[in-house]
This record gives structure tokens, sequence and C-alpha cells, in this order.
């Protein structure tokens, strides 16, 4: 099974024994691994051999590690335009079909902070919305997200259903502020303890964190959103055409 004397290391004999009962179906999507301890004494080598083949599996997008669970087989990623349309994450989710539910973490009014003075062109007494949201997809936390508003432009914001309704929706439909265009942003980082603890991943694993302002036709800024999202869940995808 694994060939301890021979010119291959042993953790990437373990990643192809991995990789092999995740393609042969043994092991299904979603499925939960055996343990370390258990893989270790299975194949008669070193825990921390298992561990170094499990953590490269993870930054390939193969495995995944929950907080407290255990280690899992990626399942289907959902795919979220990057360049495209101006599509926010539970439009893609609808569009594709995906199972998915909100809950609101919180709501506050508060001074904007420098870098949300920004991004939305606000004095520094300007008062904001601060939205918290955090998105399941089949019970697992996919994506957090925070939202800034300008106070002055969303009268009786606290009123509305932030977990049955988009905030896109709302922002069009209730308060008639047609979205005409975006900047986003992506930066691939580790989630910190916060990150980590809201996604149920451990800490330092790869995410995707996004930042977007969206903007009228007039070209005025009325929200600024700062998104988390797991890698393993996830997918970032752009259609390029190039021209002559």
């Amino acid at each position: 099974m694994i060939e301890k004397t021979g010119p291959e290391p042993i953790y990437i004999q373990v990643k192809n024994w991995i990789r092999g009962k995740i393609a042969s179906g043994e092991w299904k999507a979603k499925e939960k691994l055996p343990s370390e301890s258990d893989l270790a004494a299975t194949l008669g080598i070193s825990r921390g051999t298992i561990k170094q083949a499990i953590k490269q599996l993870i930054t390939e997008g193969i495995l995944v590690q929950i907080h407290g669970k255990g280690t899992f087989v990626v399942g289907e990623q959902m795919e979220y335009p990057l360049a495209e349309r101006l599509i926010s994450i539970a439009e893609t989710m609808i569009e594709s079909h995906k199972d998915f539910t909100t809950r609101l973490l919180g709501l506050e009014t508060s001074p904007a902070d420098q870098t949300v003075s920004r991004f939305l062109e606000l004095d520094p007494s300007g008062q904001v919305y601060h939205l918290k949201r955090l998105r399941f997809i089949e019970d697992t936390p996919v994506v957090f997200l925070e939202n800034f508003l300008p106070k002055q432009l969303f009268p009786g914001f606290e009123q509305n259903n932030f977990e049955e309704k988009t905030l896109f929706s709302i922002i069009e439909d209730r308060y008639k502020l047609r979205i005409s265009w975006g900047k986003r942003s992506f930066l691939g980082k580790g989630a910190d303890e916060k990150i980590a603890e809201m996604l149920q991943i451990d800490k330092g694993t790869p995410i995707t964190f996004l930042e977007q302002t969206i903007y009228t036709e007039d070209n005025v800024p009325i929200e600024y959103s700062k998104v988390w999202l797991r890698n393993d869940q996830i997918k970032l995808t752009s259609i390029l055409k190039r021209t002559q």
C-alpha cells in the first residue's frame, strides 16, 4: 500500500491513496474521513505524515477540516461569477437552485470608520447601518457578510426581513434605488480566529475575502460590503473574451 523505502515521499503516496479513495467513490462528497490516528494505524505510518498529506489536500481544495467535527471530502462547489455580472451571492444561490438559509447576526447604527467613509464617500460624522449575516448551504456555513449602508438613504432599514429577502432586492424594491454598477476586489488569505469560528473551519484555512462597493446610475455609492467565502464550497469563475 505505502512503499516506505521507495523514491516517492511517503506523504505524496498518502495523498495519492486518499485521492484514489475519493475517485473510486469509496469516500463520497461531504463524507467524513477516518481520524488521523486511524489512518496512521491503517497505513502503518506516523500521524505527522498523515497531517502533512491532509494539509496539502486541503490547500488543493480536495478536503476541508471543520473545527470540532473532523476532515471531510469537499462536495460540489457553487460557481460565483467573478467579473462578468454584478450579482449577489444570494442571487447566485437562487439561480443555482441551492437550498440556502440566512441567519441575521446583528444590525446596528454607528459612525462610519475611516475605511467605510472612504468607500461610501461620507463625511467623518456620517452614520451607517452595519449589517452582519451568515449564509448556510445544507446547514454548512459558507459565507459571512458585513454590509454598510448610509443611514440617510434607508429610513426604517431595521424593519426589513434580512433572513428572507436579499439585500439587493431590498435596496431596489423597497427603496427604489437602481443598482447600476459595482467595484470588487478579491484577496486569498487564511481565516483568522473570528472568521474560522463563523465558518466552522480551522484557523488558517484558505478562504477568499471580497470587498465590494455598489453604485447608482448617478455614481453614488450606496453600499459597501466585506465578504468571507469558504473556498471548499464556493468557486469563483469568470468568462473572458479576447478582442482584437
